[in-house]
């Protein structure tokens, strides 16, 4: 972000669960940015989704993405006590309702958190995840999530792609020593 003719980010709000701010890119636009580290108390989460609803205001794309210690569905989760639908995951799933935000889905593994514990006392989550607003959809349809592997943590990283990579074609070009006493090689290669 040093380069200032490029983009520029001016934080907006902050607390101990998110970071918000306002994205300028030059040829995208103004975006709402918002990254999260949820709390693990799930009453203590219902400022967080506040604090996101007064930032996240408008018709400006927004993306939200990080730790949010909450997963939607038992799909979320492997090991440990069986999933039920706690008042947590509600506020979550209003929360998204509510303002328009979508989970895009991810490529990679399932799970982003792990207690590292062994045997049948091993836990993994979904906890990380990135969410789209619909204006933030139509501006880059292509956008998608990626697991990462974890690498010393419990965590896993996750990261966003906002265009699909470009396909290179490469050209293979061989060359055999042999082929410089053929008096036509020179006009071939000269064509290729």
């Amino acid at each position: 972000m040093w380069k200032k003719d490029t983009a520029s980010f001016e934080v907006l709000n902050h607390s101990s669960q998110l970071v918000m701010g306002i994205l300028n890119v030059n040829n995208m636009g103004k975006w709402n940015i918002s990254t999260v580290y949820g709390d693990n108390d799930a009453y203590t989460r219902k400022s967080l989704w506040q604090q996101l609803e007064d930032c996240m205001i408008g018709d400006d794309p927004g993306i939200i993405g990080g730790d949010f210690n909450c997963i939607l569905s038992k799909e979320d989760k492997r090991g440990g006590k069986r999933f039920h639908l706690s008042s947590g995951i509600k506020d979550m799933k209003l929360f998204l309702m509510n303002n328009d935000f979508h989970d895009i889905g991810f490529v990679g593994p399932s799970y982003t958190w792990c207690n590292n514990k062994d045997g049948t006392s091993r836990i993994w989550e979904r906890l990380d995840r990135c969410l789209l607003n619909s204006a933030a959809l139509q501006n880059i349809p292509l956008a998608k999530v990626h697991h990462l592997p974890r690498v010393a943590s419990d965590h896993a990283p996750i990261s966003i792609s906002l265009v699909e990579p470009q396909k290179q074609n490469f050209v293979v070009l061989r060359f055999e020593d042999t082929w410089n006493s053929y008096p036509a090689t020179w006009n071939i290669i000269s064509k290729a």
